[in-house]
């Protein structure tokens, strides 16, 4: 019977458009919440007014609890006129009649996207902003010397100094992805048909809503082995980029 639980889920098309939607929901979110992060750093790195406020501004959420966060945004993306985003949108003029923010896949992981940015781009805004500290102010002295300009300055100083913060978030943010319970459950429910089912998702679906506890044990092993193929690639990626850095 075990083995013909991994034979079920590998054959099921349910659980692979899970793993597919996980994926393409990785690929978008961690590049988006790691420039966003990377642009608040940069801009918090400077004499700006109200720096520290700002900082708690944008780090707090990480530390907030799912319940509290995601009932605050599922009012805000709530389908009636009142609700914060249509009410907004409705009065600016840009929405002739309040719409349900999660009837089409595309708006719901729209919604779903923009909240995990939100929720945990602190965390990253914190490590990179104690990175850019830790560079030495005369580098950036010497390229003003050389006539390097911003962008030239950023992608041969900043993120060289930078390198092993950004692989450490990326791994941290991977683990994060394809951990996805939380926004789905509270959002969509894994809808609209099944578009924004995750892995976590449907393996609570298989396991506490169907029962099929043997079934949900398999999808738990394939969950560990995506997730370990991504750390050992990273990993991999990672030592390869230290050994150049060091020749």
């Amino acid at each position: 019977m075990g083995l013909q639980n991994y034979i079920r889920i590998w054959t099921d098309d349910r659980f692979w458009l899970a793993v597919k939607n996980t994926v393409i929901f990785a690929i978008i979110s961690i590049p988006l919440t790691m420039a966003v992060a990377m642009i608040i750093a940069l801009i918090l790195n400077q004499k700006v007014y109200g720096k520290l406020w700002l900082l708690v501004a944008f780090v707090s959420p990480t530390f907030f609890g799912s319940v509290g966060i995601l009932t605050t945004w599922k009012w805000i993306y709530a389908s009636y006129p009142t609700g914060l985003a249509n009410y907004a949108l409705l009065k600016l003029g840009f929405l002739k009649e309040a719409i349900s923010w999660f009837e089409t896949p595309t708006r719901a992981w729209a919604c779903i996207i923009i909240t995990t940015v939100w929720w945990i781009v602190g965390f990253s805004v914190l490590l990179y902003l104690g990175a850019l500290q830790r560079i030495p102010p005369e580098q950036y002295e010497a390229a003003k010397v050389d006539g390097a300009g911003p962008w030239k300055t950023f992608w041969n100083i900043t993120l060289p100094w930078m390198r092993n913060v950004l692989f450490f978030d990326v791994v941290r943010q991977v683990l994060l992805v394809f951990g996805l319970f939380d926004q789905v459950y509270f959002f969509t429910g894994g809808g609209p048909a099944g578009s924004t089912r995750t892995m976590v998702y449907y393996l609570y679906l298989v396991g506490f809503t169907r029962q099929e506890l043997g079934q949900a044990a398999a999808i738990s092993w394939y969950i560990f082995a995506i997730v370990l193929i991504f750390a050992l690639l990273q990993l991999i990626l990672l030592t390869r980029t230290v050994r150049s850095a060091e020749e």
